[in-house]
């Protein structure tokens, strides 16, 4: 049987995921290339699936009124940040910026290598 690749747009359902199928094809009249995109219910038993993820689809017998097909492995995972370890390196910069611009406003510079290359920009 054929399998289908497609990406992943919703994980809201209890071992379902929603899949957005695109395929190209050459139009009949026009001759030019033309993208169609379909969306599939797929059965995800383990939940490995995620909002961007590429997965690979395997048809199945009738799980329910739309699910079809089954989500056979995850071909590409998407990109996740560590949304803590981001947001600490922002706090940290936040404050480094506030203490050298309160340390501008008094008229001392922050550190001896901000000084340095603040002095070469102004040449």
């Amino acid at each position: 049987m054929r399998a289908l690749v497609g990406v992943v747009a919703s994980t809201a359902m209890m071992k379902t995921v929603t899949v957005y199928i695109e395929r190209v094809r050459r139009h009949a009249r026009l001759k030019r290339l033309v993208k169609t995109t379909r969306k599939v219910s797929a059965h995800d038993e383990d939940e490995i699936a995620r909002v961007g993820d590429l997965v690979r689809l395997t048809p199945s017998r009738p799980l329910s009124k739309t699910k079809r097909w089954v989500v056979e492995a995850v071909v590409r995972k998407e990109r996740e940040f560590d949304l803590d370890a981001v947001n600490a390196a922002v706090r940290e910069r936040v404050g480094v910026e506030k203490r050298e611009r309160a340390a501008a406003k008094r008229g001392f510079a922050a550190s001896g290598a901000d000084e340095s290359i603040g002095s070469s920009r102004a040449r």
